[in-house]
């Protein structure tokens, strides 16, 4: 069992420093022994669902069609069988030891759920309107080798569907794969674990403090 801290990299938003940064902050807290991978290539081409006439789709998310990317990572045939695999957006901040993740039990995945905006209902509002905000976060996700290998599966055999109906993929996740729907798929972090600075600044961060596209 090896413990995998990845990240990946698209188009012009971050670039290597951003990656030397995150990984910089990794091996400073992180007391158990990992592999850190950044992708910047993608094995799957989902650009082929994409329509040529944007215009009558909804395929842009904030991210548009790179973040979509995001979900071919789960195809993790190249980890070995009981590898966990701890995934990190680039605008995050690693505040402590990430020990903490490959300690959990790992019998599900694992994802965010959005603590902040319940505790905020303006805010969650505001990106309700904007994107249908699901009370997903997707910039932290844990799982071991196989575990989301369906939710790329479930994209890949219904994109054209599925990039008409969601704007962003933490959307997706959570209607296709969340505790309303027929799979309930993932289980959540402690509140507190993972905080949001739109929310909560500089004060009391957790291990791992989320920037939600705001540079810093």
């Amino acid at each position: 069992m090896k413990n995998r801290i990845i990240c990946s990299k698209w188009g012009e938003t971050f670039d290597d420093s951003d990656v030397n940064t995150l990984h910089r902050q990794v091996e400073a807290n992180c007391s158990v022994p990992f592999d850190f991978i950044c992708y910047d290539k993608f094995k799957h081409d989902l650009s082929r669902f994409v329509p040529h006439n944007r215009k009558e789709h909804h395929v842009d998310d904030q991210g548009g069609l790179s973040h979509w990317r995001k979900l071919t990572l789960f195809d993790d045939v190249h980890f070995g069988e009981d590898d966990k695999i701890l995934y990190l957006d680039l605008d995050v901040d690693v505040k402590s030891d990430l020990a903490y993740f490959f300690e959990l039990e790992n019998d599900n995945p694992y994802i965010i759920w959005n603590h902040w905006w319940e505790r905020k209902p303006e805010e969650w509002l505001r990106q309700y309107h904007q994107a249908r905000c699901p009370l997903y976060n997707s910039s932290t996700l844990l799982w071991k080798t196989g575990q989301n290998r369906a939710i790329l599966a479930f994209l890949l055999a219904h994109a054209e569907e599925i990039f008409f109906t969601y704007k962003r993929i933490d959307t997706f996740m959570f209607h296709c794969f969340g505790p309303h729907s027929t799979r309930d798929h993932f289980k959540y972090f402690d509140e507190g674990i993972i905080t949001s600075h739109r929310l909560v600044g500089d004060s009391n961060p957790g291990i791992i403090h989320s920037y939600e596209g705001i540079l810093h």
